[in-house]
């Protein structure tokens, strides 16, 4: 079956801005805000929204804001930008879904593909088996991965079941691995790896789930990423992109 893929927020509001004269106003995108709307329904939070991705696109060198609330183009390549914004967790509660939603933001608007020039990523479906994120142009996937502290050799992978049948195939997603400073609000380190070199000799099984437990006998999985080559994306500045691209082609 086809995953369906939705346009990032940074696209929607790229082309929002593109129709626009190069100098412009908040309230010139905002105009837009039933439009965006109706792309993501679910979002209650349009406003805000809007407002961080504009923020991201400053901080990689697409826009300049010039002060009250005036914003001029520059057409450049987008740089990567390190900050978190917990706002688009806003109305959430519990501590693991504000991290996945605020994570999982950042990934969307700053990743780019490994495999090909594209530089944005689609968040995939909630409970897409594997990956969070898929290339439009070439639909490499990509799994986030991320830890407030840095990672040790061995990650947390998600059931065994899916995860040993995808290492037996070489068809695991690439894995990017996030850390990240929960008092800066900031990425610290950021490392990808290639999910073709993850065989299933380093898929380990963990013990099955109690009868007690709400998903009692689910079985999951760690990862051992020990020893794996790997591409830096920011070390603890952003790489720069060509780079990466071009060391990552001599380890897959």
């Amino acid at each position: 079956m086809k995953t369906v893929q939705r346009t990032t927020w940074k696209d929607l509001i790229q082309a929002v801005i593109d129709r626009l004269p190069c100098i412009f106003s908040l309230s010139d995108v905002l105009e837009f805000k039933e439009q965006l709307a109706t792309k993501y329904p679910d979002n209650r939070f349009i406003d805000a929204k809007i407002r961080q991705t504009l923020q991201v696109l400053r901080d990689q060198g697409v826009l300049k804001f010039l002060g009250r609330g005036k914003y001029t183009r520059l057409d450049r390549t987008p740089a990567m930008s390190l900050l978190l914004d917990p706002r688009v967790a806003v109305g959430l509660v519990s501590r693991a879904q504000i991290a996945r939603v605020t994570l999982e933001t950042w990934a969307e608007l700053n990743i780019y593909c490994l495999d090909c020039t594209w530089d944005r990523l689609s968040r995939l479906p909630a409970n897409t088996i594997l990956a969070d994120f898929t290339c439009p142009k070439c639909n490499q996937r990509y799994q986030l991965k991320a830890k407030d502290g840095r990672f040790a050799t061995v990650i947390q992978g998600a059931a065994f079941a899916p995860l040993i049948q995808a290492a037996k195939q070489r068809a695991l997603p690439h894995y990017v691995l996030a850390e990240y400073d929960t008092k800066w609000l900031s990425m610290s380190w950021v490392r990808a790896i290639p999910g073709n070199l993850i065989d299933e000799t380093r898929i380990l099984a963990r013990s099955a789930l109690r009868a007690t437990a709400r998903r009692a006998g689910w079985v999951g999985a760690t990862i051992n990423v020990g020893g794996l080559p790997s591409v830096d994306l920011v070390s603890p500045k952003p790489e720069d992109r060509n780079t990466a691209r071009s060391t990552w082609e001599t380890i897959r």
